[in-house]
């Protein structure tokens, strides 16, 4: 064995140029900074990013018409969920680009599938919703959001009856259930009419930490930010101008839940509720699922064509 190996005295020397050119390779390599790794891909398709934003943004509204009806001591003449239920509704109306239709229909219709799977799927004793409760029951609250879609325009609105099974005895007075709410919240806008230009934001967000046992916080709530988290906070706080400073804040909190503190000014979203969206949108079949082939929609007179059929813009 050692015969093979070229004798030290025997071997010739290489040129300078040749012998430097390693160990100049190796400095360059030392020199120049490493790539950094690309970022791993989302976990979440669009079809379900959109389901977990639309409801959280729904989730967010209903929460801010609790806050609206607090702040600025609205009057009622019925149940405070229900109120703030018509108020969620005709905010996100109010927010959404006249010009941009086909997001609309796709967030509406993430909304009223969340509320039939929240309605149809089985539940312990613990989570059922007694008939005494201040909220009205899950299967009432689907009918009603999906009557106020139907009737914000029943003509280009027409595929929710055939998506949600929306009764026709309820669909013929959705359009006066849908002009009963937009009036009302004109009539909140006109009696509460403030300066709209402000120095800062009227409602401030607060991230806490996202809990370790949800690995995929972060991300949800990235999606949620990328989806106008910020944008609507604001021009909520620009259209009604609340008297004081508000808070949203997104936090733990052991259980998929939403709320607004009165005493706090507080509005809470929960990590946990974000993670439910996701659940509960992964068991939507895919010609459920409104996929981004919707924008090229420009009315939903077919939605079942339109959600299982590709189609090139």
């Amino acid at each position: 064995m050692a015969a093979l190996a070229p004798s030290v005295a025997t071997a010739a020397p290489l040129p300078p140029r040749r012998r430097a050119r390693p160990l100049l390779l190796i400095l360059l390599l030392l020199a120049t900074p490493l790539l950094a790794e690309p970022p791993p891909p989302s976990r979440l398709s669009p079809d379900v990013t959109r389901f977990i934003v639309a409801n959280s943004e729904f989730t967010m509204l209903h929460e801010m018409g609790h806050m609206l009806i607090s702040e600025l001591n609205l009057p009622l003449l019925g149940r405070e969920e229900d109120a703030a239920d018509q108020l969620g509704m005709m905010i996100l109306f109010l927010l959404s680009d006249p010009q941009r239709k086909a997001e609309l229909d796709a967030d509406l219709l993430a909304i009223v599938d969340y509320w039939r799977l929240e309605w149809q799927r089985p539940r312990p004793a613990n989570e059922q919703v007694p008939a005494w409760d201040t909220h009205a029951l899950d299967e009432q609250r689907f009918y009603n959001i999906a009557c106020l879609a139907y009737g914000s325009d029943p003509d280009r609105m027409e595929w929710v009856l055939r998506v949600t099974g929306l009764p026709v005895e309820r669909a013929l007075y959705c359009d006066q259930e849908f002009l009963q709410a937009s009036r009302a919240l004109d009539w909140i806008r006109h009696h509460n009419r403030r300066v709209a230009i402000q120095r800062r934001p009227r409602i401030q967000i607060i991230y806490d930490p996202p809990p370790s046992y949800l690995p995929d916080a972060e991300l949800l709530v990235a999606r949620l930010r990328e989806g106008g988290l910020e944008d609507i906070a604001r021009r909520v706080s620009l259209v009604f101008a609340p008297p004081r400073t508000l808070t949203l804040r997104i936090a733990a909190c052991g259980t998929p839940d939403a709320w607004y503190n009165r005493d706090e000014a507080e509005l809470t979203l929960c990590y946990e509720r974000l993670q439910h969206f996701r659940e509960l949108a992964e068991t939507l079949p895919p010609e459920r699922r409104p996929g981004p082939q919707l924008e090229c929609a420009p009315a939903y007179k077919a939605l079942q064509d339109a959600l299982t059929t590709e189609t090139e813009c």
